[in-house]
């Protein structure tokens, strides 16, 4: 048994990796202070030290501008009102052995919101209450309260958690990484080393930007990225945001666990000069050793690479790319009405080594019209190129880049296929006085139905969905299927990254349209009748609502804003699946394991699930601004054999609990009993109404 209190990651993982080994399971216990604080949103927690790495003698002192702020000193333009736990952003890491038992502790010391805990990739096996989505698997932990988390650490691989209350929490501070070490490493002799890495957009409003829509139903109010942070650090060189460092050892490999824990941007396209990657996991799932030179990570997605620090001593240069962002740069992109233009797409960071005597990179200038790119120092001022694949599932040739280390093939039928379909629903004139979240809302549900997510009175899980989940977008698998196939169509402009809580699926079919691909800015305004889908593919996301208002556009002439009457256009639409024409395409013997998956605008993916474990599951878009606009659904699995909730567990509503019958009961007879005591104490017999005098 060990007791785990916060310290910096690669000190933890050292610390655990020597404590535990790989013998028999343990239970691991944490505990967490969540609190309200006020910080600078480009690097809340980055220490005085930890900013200095690298920098001349006398840096944090009397005369540096380098050092970690009061409140008072922060500009107020920086200024941040976060949520974390235990004082940390990113958050404490949980870390176990596989088999474990993790026992977390949250105590809610946020002054005015309750909160929950999402684990995600974590299946929460016999535990389905503690998945951690509000109204879903629990109700809110409220403030002054506390609640503690016990789950199994399974599966093995690189995960993260964040707060699930309103998708909001997570981008004010509530995520931080889990690493969960397996039984049996495969490739424990390509590296000695390990380190963590989370990248995630920044920002220091994200309830202005992510809580209601903007111009247009379904995006966001503020521009879709301007600030990325590497570890909870974003930094342009400069004495006052230095950027963020990658120290390693010379001569060592790591294992980088990498992590998108973003809020807005869908993803990142991660390369690092003069090194070569080895990927070795997707997901927390091993694959075949594969070298590459880049690889793609969406919104909630992991990847592992092993990298060998082989070079030169110096500062190489670590880059971070939302490419679809690239093509809405100020000033360089493609005007797209209805989103603000991107203020920048590419985000830097440093591959240090330690020892090193080069000099610390020069700043450099990130916005328009400069656009620069900071160049590395000593070794890394002239790196070797890199060779390798490029992984990237935004496109089907991704998908075949590497396989499972263990594939499994396939049966050619599921026992059971559903079709899901990705959309938005009407009428969508956004006007100044409408009430915010009600015109224009997202869905992800069965396509015979198509429901926009709406909470549920009491948490669905709590009720098998039988009580106060009327209107709730909830499917229930038949209890004697055991394998799933979705099919999912996204009949929208917009990317949508899905995941799914409680297990794997696998991806065994992806589109690939040449008009509509990554560097096609343009399918986004493509009207339905006027494209390259063949007419009997193409189909509406709301079927009563086909054409859809578009904002009052306002291109600059002259810097002068010109205002554009409202008009209607059918954009929301998709290209769907089309099994005699599609299903030649697909992957029975070595698809890839996933939880989260890029579903490209107006395109499809099929994917295959193991409806084995016992819950009420979340499948929804991963995109933060989606989520409050209803992009969710729940798949209720085997209902007969969800294990009863603990009574500890929070709930809400009017609704009982199915499990706490003996529970109703106890309260029953209390209340009973101290009706009796009230009756004795002023003379009445329980129920005989009032003593005579």
């Amino acid at each position: 048994i060990f007791f785990r209190f916060p310290m910096p990651w690669p000190c933890a993982l050292l610390v655990l990796i020597t404590l535990l080994g790989h013998g028999e399971a343990r239970t691991v216990y944490y505990q967490w202070d969540v609190e309200d604080w006020v910080v600078d949103f480009l690097r809340p927690t980055i220490t005085t030290e930890q900013l200095c790495v690298g920098r001349e003698k006398g840096c944090g002192g009397t005369f540096s501008k380098t050092a970690r702020e009061l409140p008072f000193f922060i500009p107020q333009d920086h200024l941040k009102p976060a949520q974390l736990a235990n004082g940390m952003y990113p958050g404490p890491l949980i870390e176990a052995n596989e088999g474990d038992i993790i026992e977390l502790t949250v105590i809610n010391n946020l002054r005015a919101s309750g909160t929950t805990i999402h684990f995600h990739g974590l299946h929460m096996r016999g535990t389905p209450w503690n998945d951690g989505p509000v109204q879903i698997a629990q109700a809110p932990i409220m403030p002054n309260t506390n609640y503690t988390y016990r789950f199994e650490a399974y599966p093995a691989g690189t995960f993260y958690w964040h707060s699930h209350m309103d998708a909001l929490q997570q981008s004010r501070g509530l995520k931080g990484p889990i690493v969960i070490h397996r039984k049996e490493e495969p490739f424990a002799k390509m590296y000695t080393e390990e380190m963590v890495i989370m990248v995630s957009d920044e920002w220091r409003d994200p309830e202005s930007c992510f809580k209601i829509d903007g111009a247009m139903p379904g995006n966001p109010v503020c521009s879709d990225a301007k600030y990325a942070s590497f570890n909870g650090q974003w930094g342009d060189g400069t004495d006052t945001y230095p950027y963020p460092l990658l120290t390693v050892k010379p001569g060592k490999c790591y294992r980088l666990r990498w992590i998108n824990s973003g809020s807005s941007a869908e993803n990142f396209i991660i390369t690092i000069s003069g090194h070569n990657m080895t990927l070795i996991a997707v997901d927390g799932v091993p694959v075949k050793a594969t070298q590459v030179k880049s690889f793609n990570i969406h919104n909630g997605e992991r990847a592992d690479v092993v990298v060998c620090m082989d070079q030169d001593p110096g500062y190489y240069l670590v880059t971070a790319e939302y490419d679809y962002g690239c093509r809405m740069l100020r000033g360089k992109g493609f005007p797209v009405p209805g989103f603000h233009p991107v203020e920048a797409c590419r985000w830097y960071a440093f591959l240090r080594y330690a020892g090193t005597d080069a000099d610390p990179p020069r700043p450099y200038r990130p916005w328009y019209p400069d656009f620069e790119v900071p160049r590395g120092t000593g070794g890394g001022s002239d790196p070797d190129p890199t060779t390798g694949a490029v992984f990237d599932t935004t496109v089907r040739e991704g998908w075949s880049v590497t396989e499972p280390l263990h594939a499994a093939p396939l049966a050619p039928e599921p026992d059971l296929r559903y079709y899901v379909t990705l959309g938005l629903k009407g009428p969508t004139d956004v006007r100044p006085d409408n009430v915010p979240g009600t015109r224009g809302r997202w869905y992800s549900d069965l396509e015979d139905r198509r429901m926009s997510w709406t909470n549920p009175l009491t948490p669905v899980l709590h009720t098998k969905g039988k009580c106060g989940a009327e209107g709730v977008p909830i499917t229930n698998v038949p209890e004697n299927v055991t394998t799933i196939e979705l099919v999912i169509n996204n009949l929208s402009p917009t990317e949508h990254v899905m995941h799914l809580h409680g297990g794997y699926f696998r991806v065994i079919n992806t589109a690939k349209f040449e008009w509509c691909a990554i560097d096609k800015p343009e399918c986004f305004m493509m009207p339905q009748g006027l494209n390259p889908c063949p007419e009997e593919d193409r189909a509406n996301g709301d079927l009563n609502h086909t054409w859809q208002w578009l904002p009052d556009y306002r291109p600059n002439v002259d810097k002068h804003p010109i205002r554009t009457p409202w008009i209607k256009a059918p954009l929301y639409w998709g290209c769907k699946y089309n099994e005699g024409k599609d299903k030649p395409h697909q992957n029975l013997q070595t698809p890839l394991y996933k939880d989260t998956l890029s579903v490209w605008q107006r395109s499809w993916s099929v994917v295959r699930l193991e409806a084995t474990n016992p819950g009420m599951w979340l499948f929804h878009c991963h995109l933060q601004p989606h989520i409050p606009l209803g992009m969710m659904m729940v798949f209720n699995v085997k209902p007969s054999l969800q294990p009863p909730i603990p009574e500890t567990v929070p709930t809400q509503g009017p609704c009982p609990v199915w499990s706490w019958a003996d529970k109703y009961e106890r309260m029953a007879e209390e209340y009973h009993r101290k009706a009796r005591a009230v009756g004795k104490a002023y003379g009445t017999g329980f129920g005989k109404g009032p003593a005579k005098h």
